[in-house]
């Protein structure tokens, strides 16, 4: 390293500006040599895995809000969790089975044409899934109840 610099000062391109950054401690040619992961003499070694991190201030005013950012059903939810609902599509909530019989059938919620739906029949473990269409009519599982589709706003 040292016989490269002595010739680099014999050179006559060869500028001080250059061999002063090449010679410095931060200098061009010791960023190489870290990059390479080759450190000079006397410089301690990272450890294995790790290398410098530098990171930069960032102003408050520069991020954006999600408010901003989001849209489609994604606002619609983030903007129902701020009014206080925790659950806007009703996963928490199962349907109980009503009386289940023809004239008074299980009603289910949905915002779309069709849904499906599990019926848990008498000592079975296995729920029988079943589609309910929208304009078909009560519709009975085969251990006899029946459920029909109720149209509610989207969320």
């Amino acid at each position: 390293m040292s016989s490269y610099i002595s010739r680099l000062l014999k050179a006559q391109s060869a500028s001080k500006r250059l061999i002063s950054n090449l010679t410095q401690r931060d200098g061009k040619l010791s960023f190489l040599l870290r990059r390479l992961g080759l450190q000079r003499l006397g410089e301690p070694a990272a450890a294995p895995g790790q290398r410098p991190i530098s990171t930069t201030q960032v102003q408050n005013s520069a991020l954006i809000e999600d408010e901003q950012l989001v849209t489609g059903i994604q606002k619609r939810e983030m903007l129902l969790a701020k009014q206080g609902c925790e659950d806007p599509w009703g996963f928490s909530k199962v349907i109980r089975r009503g009386s289940g019989r023809e004239n008074d059938p299980t009603v289910v919620p949905s915002a779309f044409d069709a849904r499906i739906v599990g019926c848990l029949c008498l000592d079975d473990r296995l729920p029988k899934w079943m589609w309910i269409e929208k304009d078909e009519g009560p519709k009975r599982c085969e251990c006899g109840h029946f459920f029909v589709l109720k149209n509610v706003p989207p969320v």
